[in-house]
């Protein structure tokens, strides 16, 4: 999937059992072994990091996958 990462600012975020989030304040990119790997940042009253490899899907909204999953 190729996206720009303006796209992504401001897009609320739900887990996969419906609960919002945050929204997208932030996105951070690290370099490691020459890839990026991305991290959304949420705001939901402070900061909290959300792996990449715990989105599901990036549409309207952003849906990460529940804690508990």
């Amino acid at each position: 999937m190729v996206t720009r990462l303006s796209k992504i600012y401001g897009k609320q975020i739900y887990n996969t059992k419906g609960n919002y989030v945050g929204y997208v304040d932030e996105i951070l990119i690290e370099v490691e072994d020459g890839r990026g790997r991305v991290v959304a940042l949420a705001l939901p009253g402070e900061k909290v990091g959300i792996p990449y490899e715990q989105v599901v899907a990036i549409g309207d909204i952003i849906l990460v996958k529940a804690k508990d999953e």
